[in-house]
């Protein structure tokens, strides 16, 4: 019995072809794909044409959406930008999105609940205005959500949603643009 237990264990500790044991093979790389933000309007890194700001028509930019995570529920969506004073600033405040929907519109106002941007007190699409000098950017943030956010009653501003949804995020994407307004 004592010379079976022996064996066992030099086989078992061996582990290199001894025994008809063969070696541990690489595990298979699993490619995931990157969840992404898009918009027909710009691309990241280019400048937002003037009709989605408020020198133009000021409607909002048309967004698309790939590969968003398993288990999102819903998303959400943010567009900010960081004035010289160091503030976060929202134009964009909208939540509630279905996880079905991969795409929001040119000037889209049927698809998810609009929160209060920074320049107002109207839920709707603030289009960019920015004051002062220099090309400013703006960022678009598609958050992928585990659940609905829990949410206080009322109107809902920027920092009280990106507050709600940081633990239930499981993704996000974005896409950054500049823009200078004419003198």
């Amino acid at each position: 019995v004592r010379s079976i237990n022996v064996i066992v264990l030099v086989c078992a500790v061996s582990a290199i072809g001894a025994c008809g044991a063969s070696a541990p093979s690489a595990p298979t790389p699993v490619t995931v794909p990157l969840f992404k933000l898009t918009s027909a309007a710009a691309v990241d890194g280019g400048t937002l044409p003037a009709e989605y700001t408020c020198d133009g028509e000021g409607v909002s930019a048309p967004l698309a959406w790939q590969n968003a995570p398993a288990g999102t529920r819903e998303f959400a969506l943010l567009m900010t930008t960081l004035p010289g004073d160091g503030t976060t600033k929202w134009n964009w405040v909208l939540y509630a999105i279905p996880a079905t929907v991969t795409a929001l519109p040119r000037n889209s106002t049927a698809i998810g609940t609009f929160g209060v941007g920074s320049d107002g007190p109207q839920a709707a699409y603030q289009p960019p205005c920015s004051q002062g000098p220099g090309a400013k950017i703006y960022t678009f943030t598609v958050y992928a959500l585990s659940s609905a956010p829990q949410l206080p009653a009322g109107r809902i501003d920027g920092a009280t949603l990106a507050r709600a949804i940081a633990p239930l995020t499981i993704g996000s994407a974005t896409i950054s643009v500049s823009y200078t307004r004419p003198r």
